[in-house]
């Protein structure tokens, strides 16, 4: 929203004012904890709009749908930079790893949009279901009734070994055992508070991990793109339709573009946050299971074809309120490029403006009983694009968001007609923030069979302050 004649100078914005011991980054450090809880707090004080500096603003709270929409409708005004913060070395990998669609603005964002939209079409997604099957009932078969497992782990090798078939065409497990080890790496690095406080390329520190960790992850794909290019334009895989495509000058991406590209391209590790979440949650919810399993049924124990992926509209809901009640990203980021204003009031240049589609997504009017895990509630009218937001809004929404819901149904649908993943007793669930919203602790379950009626077990955790478990 630009500046205008109406801004008025004299408005102020609520928040907590002067905060001495430590200045914002204090205040910073301490929402990082559990970014989560943070927020809602924020927004139950200060309410949609708020700051830390009411005097001249500097680090704005923007939750709810209009003040969203505000932000998302002005990508030129309010730009994306997700790791600004982390002060990242320029020319190193972990820049070129990190400079992909969600960081790009302007004309480079949408030329690699253009490029990429061909690669994520839903018809061409589709394209890729088989592969996504395979992969799946193969990863599956391993596993019995009676195991003991992080499923967490296990999903995020799914959600993996999906990847490297669907963008590189490759099943290699050992490579997918070392980007597995190297991705979960960087992941618990990479916007750590550490990271983001003493961001030094020093022997010990998490910014040595972090940049030693791409330099490695950088060598793989360049490999990838190198073996690739000769036959891009006789493949289906999304690397090599990366790599054939081209703008209306007939300029493809660059090597260093398709680096960062894949890896935007590659990295699903908000498919794993969601469907761990789901499991959770069914798991808390027999019924919701039970009408699940029922809806599944039809499918004889297989995975979903094209046709039946349109009729399990409760696995869709399912999926749905799961990434509503707990959004791989609950915050997102957007800054200033130069003096603008919201709400009415004017911001500086360089403002930085926090999002949350978790505080969003609580909102009572748009859905009643927030707290509740309720997939009936999406037989309803559909929210606007800035009530529910699980794959961002606006210019820089996901571009693979089709995809992820593909591979997150298939693997769903298939897991829930073989096994009834129950929660290990006495598992602490603490939600924390990577880079998605995950457990902290992962997800230790049980794999009885699929039918088998198994009450909840209790639960303890931060996780009671963003759903409600109470027995109805």
């Amino acid at each position: 929203m630009k500046t205008s004649g109406d801004t008025r100078t004299d408005l102020r914005l609520p928040g907590p004012g002067p905060h001495l011991a430590g200045g914002w980054r204090a205040r910073g450090l301490r929402m990082l904890r559990d970014p989560a809880e943070y927020f809602m707090r924020q927004y139950r004080t200060y309410g949609e709009v708020s700051t830390w500096q009411p005097a001249r603003p500097r680090h704005v709270f923007a939750f709810g749908a209009e003040p969203q929409r505000a932000v998302f409708t002005e990508p030129d005004v309010f730009v994306a930079d997700a790791f600004r913060e982390v002060k990242i070395p320029e020319g190193s990998s972990f820049h070129l790893l990190t400079n992909g669609l969600l960081r790009l603005n302007g004309d480079r964002h949408r030329r690699h949009r253009r490029l990429m939209q061909p690669t994520f079409t839903p018809r061409r997604v589709l394209s890729h279901r088989r592969a996504v099957q395979e992969v799946v009932e193969r990863e599956l078969g391993s596993l019995r009734v009676g195991d003991t497992l992080p499923i967490d782990q296990r999903l995020a090798r799914i959600v993996l070994l999906i990847a490297m078939r669907s963008v590189f065409d490759i099943e290699a497990p050992d490579e997918v055992d070392r980007l597995q080890g190297l991705i979960g790496r960087l992941l618990a690095v990479a916007a750590s508070p550490m990271t983001l406080m003493f961001p030094f390329d020093l022997p010990g520190t998490t910014m040595r991990t972090a940049l030693r960790t791409c330099e490695e992850i950088e060598t793989v794909l360049r490999g990838l793109i190198a073996e690739r290019r000769p036959t891009a334009h006789d493949r289906t895989d999304m690397l090599s339709t990366m790599i054939a495509a081209r703008d209306d000058d007939g300029a493809a991406l660059s090597d260093d573009e398709l680096v960062s590209e894949a890896y935007t391209a590659f990295c699903h590790d908000s498919s794993t946050a969601t469907l761990t979440w789901a499991l959770f949650l069914l798991d808390q919810h027999p019924q919701v299971l039970a009408d699940l399993r029922d809806e599944l049924s039809v499918l004889g124990g297989a995975a979903p074809d094209e046709a039946a992926l349109d009729r399990l509209p409760l696995l869709d809901a399912v999926l749905k309120e799961t990434m509503r009640l707990l959004p791989p990203a609950p915050m997102l980021l957007r800054y200033t490029a130069g003096e603008t204003e919201l709400g009415g009031v004017a911001l500086p240049e360089k403002t930085m403006v926090f999002l949350s589609p978790y505080v969003t997504h609580r909102d009572p009017e748009r859905f009643p009983r927030p707290l509740r895990f309720d997939p009936s509630r999406w037989e309803g009218p559909s929210p606007s694009a800035y009530e529910y937001l699980p794959f961002g809004a606006g210019a820089h929404n996901c571009v693979g968001r089709h995809f992820a819901m593909l591979e997150m149904k298939v693997v769903l649908a298939v897991l829930l007609q073989r096994f009834r993943p129950t929660l290990v007793p006495g598992t602490a669930v603490d939600r924390v923030m990577r880079v998605s919203l995950v457990p902290g602790n992962g997800l230790p379950v049980v794999l009885a069979p699929a039918g088998a009626r198994i009450p909840p077990p209790e639960v303890s955790g931060n996780i009671r302050q963003s759903v409600d478990l109470s027995r109805l």
